[in-house]
């Protein structure tokens, strides 16, 4: 049962039509009845510009003062998806992300005086630092998925997932101006769904659609006007509310030129927007809380809702290979474009290893 020849058997049907191995983009085939097939992905993103509504500029560019940050995400997930039939599979997707924020301020009189008023008892942010090692290694997000191959034919397949995306990833703390989140720490539930058309048995096309609809949830936020453009809200502003994230689409476009049986290279391109958030005090008792702090009128939290509807395009270019019993794939993409708050200008470097076998 370990031979070449065996294992090749088992990969070949759940790859129809056509041998190409995944990409940016979900697939359409599922293990074969009774496989597991596991699945290593690790994506890494940088960026240290972002796009906002004064066109793209580097992170933290409306502070006081020049400072140079340099974001990045590892996220290394571990996917174990088994066949219940030969079109109809589950699978479970359990994410470790690392993230680290690379932060200098400037050593001049500018740079103290920001450090100053970053320690300031009014405001008590973070120092302007690199992240601390306790800090980096968090849970992500965990998935659980059920997919169906609705039509299966010689050039052409399609399939329909639901995943149901669980809240066991780490928010950003609202006291570091650059903290990362691993994950938004509420429910998702997204359709997805994906379609290959194979040309000529060489030209491979992948397009993929999802939408989700995010479950309200909540978020410790300082609250004020204007915070995607103001990063210097008052520390007595801060409070936990009620946050209903705004529902988002994607489309993914993938076409994949198959030069052998075994290796393939193509494109990327993915458009992804979503709707602004919305958030509310929990009770009305937080709102005098946070306006007694600040001795003032209270602040309503509707202005956390400004500029967290987003939008980005991102394009790139992915290299595939198919082996008797392992397939991986290397992309890179980077966005071209954004619109929101701030979008970061991000790099994506994406690595696929996959294989399968009888877990019994």
């Amino acid at each position: 049962m370990r031979t070449h020849a065996l294992l090749l058997a088992l990969a070949l049907p759940g790859l129809a039509p056509g041998v190409s191995t995944a990409q940016a983009v979900p697939r359409t085939d599922t293990p074969a009845a009774g496989t597991l097939r596991v699945t290593f992905e690790p994506v890494i993103t940088t960026w240290e510009n972002e796009f906002t509504a004064s066109g793209r500029q580097r992170i933290g560019a409306s502070l006081p003062g020049m400072v140079w940050v340099r974001a990045e995400r590892r996220v290394t997930p571990l996917i174990a998806e088994f066949g219940i039939t030969s079109r109809i599979a589950v699978s479970a997707r359990l994410p470790f992300v690392r993230v680290r924020v690379q932060a200098q301020n400037d050593t001049g009189t500018v740079g103290q005086a920001l450090d100053a008023l970053l320690s300031d008892s009014a405001f008590l942010f973070a120092p302007i630092r690199n992240t601390p090692r306790r800090l980096r290694y968090f849970p992500g997000d965990a998935e659980l998925q059920a997919k169906y191959r609705l039509i299966v034919a010689a050039n052409y397949a399609a399939s329909v997932a639901l995943v149901l995306r669980l809240p066991t990833g780490h928010q950003d703390s609202p006291h570091d101006l650059f903290d990362l989140s691993t994950g938004d720490h509420q429910t998702d539930v997204e359709a997805q769904v994906a379609q290959e058309l194979i040309v000529a048995n060489r030209l491979w096309l992948n397009v993929a659609v999802r939408a989700a609809h995010q479950r309200p949830g909540t978020r410790e936020r300082r609250v004020g006007p204007q915070p995607h453009q103001n990063l210097l809200l008052p520390r007595g502003s801060t409070a936990r509310l009620d946050w209903r994230p705004g529902d988002y689409a994607a489309i993914d476009i993938a076409p994949l030129y198959r030069f052998s049986p075994t290796f393939g290279a193509g494109f990327t391109a993915g458009y992804w927007t979503k709707k602004r958030d919305h958030y509310a005090y929990r009770s009305a008792q937080d709102s005098i809380d946070v306006a007694t702090r600040l001795g003032g009128a209270p602040l309503p939290a509707s202005g956390l809702d400004v500029g967290t509807s987003e939008r980005w395009l991102r394009l790139g270019a992915a290299v595939t290979y198919v082996g008797p019993d392992v397939e991986g794939s290397f992309s890179i993409e980077q966005t071209v474009s954004g619109a929101g708050g701030r979008v970061p200008a991000a790099t994506v470097f994406r690595v696929v290893m996959r294989t399968s076998r009888w877990p019994f």
